[in-house]
């Protein structure tokens, strides 16, 4: 599992069964909420698998930034809005943990080429 093709393939596996669940009806009542909603978790799982051997503590130090990240929006939010509504809240928080986890997976899959 720490071979960034072979993740690269089964988010791209992931990604493809999602959508042809929804053509068939089966899954045509949800929108993508529950596929976005899933693949922060993914992303998360194999950035451990790919960094777990490292020398440096990249893994760590990404879960901090997603954190100070996640602090520094609730307030924003808060400040914003003068209230936080928890639903529309995490759904923010999640797409944007989406973003992030994204290209912190991107760097880490670059960055295992020359750290090995």
């Amino acid at each position: 599992m720490a071979n960034p093709l072979v993740q690269i393939g089964l988010l791209l596996v992931v990604i493809v069964v999602w959508q042809l669940l929804k053509r068939i009806k089966l899954l045509s009542k949800m929108k993508n909420g529950p596929l976005l909603d899933v693949l922060p978790v993914m992303l998360l799982v194999f950035m451990w698998f790919l960094t777990n051997t490292w020398d440096a503590p990249w893994f760590a130090t990404m879960i901090c930034i997603w954190m100070i990240g996640a602090i520094f929006l609730t307030v924003v939010w808060g400040l914003a809005r003068g209230e936080i509504l928890w639903d529309q809240f995490l759904l923010l928080f999640w797409r944007a943990s989406l973003i992030f986890l994204t290209l912190a997976y991107l760097v880490t899959i670059v960055a295992s080429f020359w750290i090995v």
